[in-house]
C-alpha cells in the first residue's frame, strides 16, 4: 500500500529541547576554545613548611641553640620569599635562597641565645612571601630554659647590657624613653605590659609605703640580692639608665598599682 505525501505527518519538535539542544552545543564549542586556555593557566606559588612548630625541651641557659625548617614551594608559579624576621634580637633567622621554583626546597636556620632567660619561653619568627592564600606564615619555637640564678655571677647578669643582642631589646628601645614608654622598651619583656609578671616577678605594689618604694627603687638601681637575673638599671651600676629616667619607671609602676587596686 502506498502512502501520499498528505497522508505522511511529521511530529514536531518540542521547543525546550531544541533550546536544550543549541545550549549544548554552544557550551561544548566554548569549552573547545576554553581547554587549551585552562591547561595553560598555573597555579599560583605555594609555601609549606615541614613543621610551622618545634620544641627544644629543657636547655641551658647562657647558650646557642638552633633548629632548622625546611620550606617548599608546591604551587605552580615561582615563589618569593620578601623577608624572614624574628621578634627580638636573641633569635636570628638565616635563609639559604628567596626565590623557590616550582617543587623546589630550601632551608631555614633559626639561632637563639638563651641569655637571660628562664622557664619557659616562646619565640616567633615571620615569614613572608607572595603566597597568595599565606602572605605572612608564622613559625613558633618553645624553649625551657633551666633556672639561671643557681652560680650566676655579676659579668653574667650584666650580659643584657653589653651584649649585641641582649642589648638590641634591652638597652636601645629605651634610649632616651621615660615612663610608660621607657617601661615597655626596657622592663615589659620580663615582667609584662601590665608589670603583672611574666619570666620575671610581678612589680605592682602598695608604693605609697616608703620602704616598699625605696626597696623596689634599690632593686631597679643595683639589682636584686635574691633574683640573681635582674641587674641593676642604674648608670652607676652599670646599667642604661639616668636616676631621672629610673624615677619615671617607678612614678610609672605607682600610677599603674593604684589604678589596679581601684
Amino acid at each position: 500500500m502506498l502512502l501520499s505525501p498528505a497522508s505522511i505527518r511529521f511530529k514536531p519538535w518540542p521547543f525546550n529541547r531544541a533550546v536544550s539542544l543549541a545550549a549544548l552545543i554552544i557550551s561544548g564549542a566554548l569549552l573547545a576554545l576554553l581547554l587549551p586556555k585552562l591547561a595553560l593557566a598555573k597555579a599560583p606559588a605555594h609555601l609549606t613548611f615541614d613543621s610551622d612548630y618545634f620544641d627544644f625541651g629543657k636547655v641551658e641557659e647562657g647558650v646557642e641553640i638552633n633548629h632548622t625548617f625546611t620550606l617548599k614551594n608546591t604551587g605552580d608559579s615561582m615563589l618569593r620569599i620578601f623577608d624572614v624576621s624574628s621578634t627580638c634580637g636573641c633569635t636570628i633567622p638565616r635563609l639559604t635562597k628567596k626565590i623557590l621554583r616550582p617543587g623546589e626546597s630550601t632551608r631555614l636556620r633559626i639561632v637563639i641565645d638563651t641569655a637571660m632567660k628562664q622557664d619557659a619561653v616562646i619565640k616567633k619568627v615571620l615569614v613572608t612571601s607572595n603566597d597568595p592564600a599565606h602572605r605572612v606564615s608564622t613559625l613558633s619555637l618553645r624553649l625551657d630554659v633551666k633556672d639561671p640564678h643557681t652560680g650566676m655571677t655579676g659579668e653574667t647578669a650584666a650580659k643584657i647590657f653589653s651584649n649585641e643582642r641582649c642589648a638590641a631589646c634591652h638597652v636601645a628601645q629605651g634610649v632616651g624613653l621615660f615612663g610608660r614608654e621607657l617601661y615597655r622598651a626596657d622592663c615589659a619583656m620580663c615582667h609584662g605590659v601590665k608589670a603583672a609578671g611574666a619570666a620575671g616577678p610581678p612589680l605592682l605594689g602598695p608604693y605609697q609605703s616608703s620602704a616598699y618604694s625605696t626597696k623596689m627603687r634599690m632593686v631597679l638601681s643595683y639589682g636584686s640580692k635574691t633574683q640573681r637575673s635582674m641587674p641593676g638599671f642604674l648608670a652607676q651600676a652599670g646599667g642604661p639608665l639616668d636616676k631621672t629616667q629610673i624615677d619615671s619607671i617607678l612614678k610609672y609602676l605607682a600610677d599603674l598599682s593604684e589604678k589596679k587596686v581601684k
